[in-house]
């Protein structure tokens, strides 16, 4: 208890040395609840459109075939597509003439969910689908639809990297100072018969009540900072929406508007298991700059402490 009781007072008494070391965790905290809400946010999103997409088919030839006649296999009819659209496997189609198809017709059909493929494509070949078309997931439009929360995910991740590494790098800096500085203090406590465990609990004790005071603060600021820093970023992501994406965005469930070839909003949350995650990583870079520090005192005799004392 009374190395509990010396390392609060200590907070106090070292408070210019805490209040600066204070600002540098915030301010890895909230740069690091920034890109981890960001990351964690798009990958949900990602795969949701993933998952959506896979409802998103398409029938179209992979190649023609030629009869016995010498005469290539006929193409499909815009009327046979309108004939495909009434299953009840659908949930709704998009057939429209002049399209970017094969056959010069733009279709797009919606499953109801993705395990009805099969059937689907048995259903089409009964109505007069040629062998030559195949029946898939409409794979071309992820990139248009999705592609933009990836370059973000990719730009958070890399982000997320350089905060933890740098920041990992200036705490141990400062608390290798910080100790210096406190050396003669923590040679008295071993000269007092303090055993270097408890010293050293004492030292952590310290770096850890000012992280937790840290990750409250930087939590509410990091997520307050997540949906601009967000939207900054999209708004210079933004790109044209390819053909079709607007009607097929509309058919996506659980997404927004980054999803309608307009991507420059994604609504950024900070879920529970991100706050645990940067709670983790806070307390694990608080640990890492103790056990550095400390080990440079703990080395030395307490005599050799006090010797060296100017």
């Amino acid at each position: 208890m009374y190395v509990i009781e010396h390392a609060v007072l200590n907070l106090w008494k070292n408070k210019g040395r805490n209040i600066l070391l204070g600002v540098i965790i915030l301010a890895i905290i909230t740069s690091t609840v920034v890109a981890l809400a960001i990351f964690n946010t798009a990958g949900i999103i990602i795969e949701d459109t993933r998952a959506a997409l896979q409802c998103a088919v398409r029938a179209a030839p992979t190649m023609r075939r030629v009869t016995a006649g010498g005469n290539a296999e006929p193409e499909v009819s815009i009327e046979q597509y309108l004939a495909f659209a009434e299953s009840e496997y659908l949930d709704g189609a998009d057939v429209k003439a002049g399209g970017r198809g094969a056959d010069g017709v733009d279709a797009v059909y919606y499953l109801k969910r993705p395990d009805m493929l099969t059937a689907f494509e048995a259903e089409l070949r009964s109505k007069g689908l040629p062998d030559g078309y195949a029946v898939k997931a409409d794979e071309s439009e992820f990139e248009s639809v999705a592609g933009p929360v990836e370059s973000l995910k990719k730009l958070s991740l890399t982000f997320l990297f350089i905060v933890l590494t740098l920041g990992s790098v200036i705490m141990v800096l400062m608390s290798v100072i910080a100790i210096r500085e406190r050396k003669y203090e923590i040679g008295v406590l071993r000269a007092m018969g303090m055993k270097k465990k408890k010293v050293a609990i004492g030292l952590w004790t310290e770096i850890i009540a000012i992280t937790c005071v840290c990750f409250m603060l930087g939590m509410g600021v990091g997520t307050a900072l997540s949906q601009p820093v967000s939207d900054a970023i999209m708004a210079g992501q933004s790109r044209p929406a390819a053909a079709g994406s607007s009607s097929l965005a509309d058919r996506l469930k659980g997404t927004d508007a980054s999803m309608s070839g307009q991507p420059d909003i994604i609504n950024v949350s900070v879920s529970a298991v991100t706050a645990l995650e940067i709670f983790g990583i806070s307390i694990l870079l608080a640990s890492i700059a103790g056990v550095v520090s400390v080990s440079r005192i703990t080395r030395y005799e307490p005599i050799k402490i006090l010797m060296g004392r100017e």
